[in-house]
């Protein structure tokens, strides 16, 4: 990692403006993500915090705005590749459902440009609870067996940028729990935390909490 890339956030966006067909969400939006910092995203339901994590990893656009990696822009103009930055993980997990726990691991993982032994995957898949399911399809895990699949795959990848929307859906008690310390070790290995939740817990967490009520006057 070059000195140049830490001088800039890992993350940054500056007066942004979210749109819902011709309705604005939030606008005038800003924010820098460092290395090891946390911050929740609040706000009732429909004032675009799943937008903003989706325009935040460069799958949706904005309607005005820049968005930035590392110092390099993701919109209006895209200059970075992004592959093996950063993770957004959806309110419902994407998964294969007809294949093993193991094959969903594996594809996330070239997917995002990482190559893992079997041996560590076995390894972290035992640590969140689905040691003796790798060759369970994920159709038949619960909800919140999909939710400790994601968590691993985080565990594995090792983003510099993790945004989460809604990440303790799903869990018990003992699943946030796990959340929460999966969450802490990517934040103590230097990358960058970005949680759009409901979740006291998960906010108490967060360093920074950023209500987007603040950006929809």
């Amino acid at each position: 990692m070059t000195e140049a890339r830490e001088s800039h956030p890992l993350l940054e966006c500056s007066a942004l403006e979210l749109r819902a067909g011709y309705r604005t969400l939030i606008r005038n939006f800003e924010l820098k993500l460092w290395p090891s910092a946390s911050l929740a995203v609040t706000g009732p339901n429909g004032l675009g915090k799943t937008t903003l994590l989706r325009t935040l990893c460069g799958v949706s656009r904005p309607f005005k705005g820049n968005v930035a990696m590392r110092g390099e822009s993701l919109w209006p103009e895209k200059t970075h590749g992004m592959k093996q930055d950063i993770c957004f993980l959806a309110s419902q997990p994407a998964l294969f459902f007809d294949h093993s726990v193991q094959s969903n691991v594996e594809y996330g993982l070239r997917a995002l440009g990482r190559a893992c032994r079997k041996e560590a995957i076995a390894d972290v898949l035992k640590n969140v609870g689905l040691g003796e399911r790798s060759s369970q399809t994920a159709r038949t895990l619960s909800t919140g067996q999909k939710r400790r699949l994601t968590l691993a795959l985080i565990l594995l990848a090792q983003p510099r940028i993790l945004l989460l929307d809604e990440p303790s859906n799903g869990l018990d008690s003992d699943g946030v729990e796990l959340c929460l310390k999966v969450l802490e070790q990517m934040r103590a290995a230097g990358s960058g935390v970005l949680v759009a939740t409901h979740d006291p817990q998960i906010v108490g967490w967060c360093g920074t909490t950023l209500n987007l009520r603040e950006w929809a006057k």
